[in-house]
């Protein structure tokens, strides 16, 4: 996948989700494969975190804005009607 906001291009990777538990485990695999396993990572379905924002508001679907820009849907390119 690819990380980077479709309108400012800020990387918005923070990093593989099992990655970041190794490491934070201190090298223990078992716990970090455990909580990343938690999160969906699979070794078919590497996960990364992202800085993106999730918005939730009372009506309405929810849906990820970026930080850097604070456009919404940062992941999805949708072209403007001209």
């Amino acid at each position: 996948m690819n990380y980077f906001c479709c309108h400012c291009g800020a990387n918005l990777d923070l990093g593989d989700v099992f990655q970041h538990f190794y490491n934070e485990y201190n090298n223990d695999y078992t716990k970090a494969i455990q909580t990343a396993r938690s999160y969906g990572w699979s070794e078919k379905n590497q996960l990364h975190f992202t800085r993106t924002i999730i918005v939730q508001k009372e009506q309405g679907k929810q849906f990820e804005k970026c930080p850097d820009c604070n456009n919404k849907d940062p992941f999805v390119y949708q072209k403007k009607n001209t």
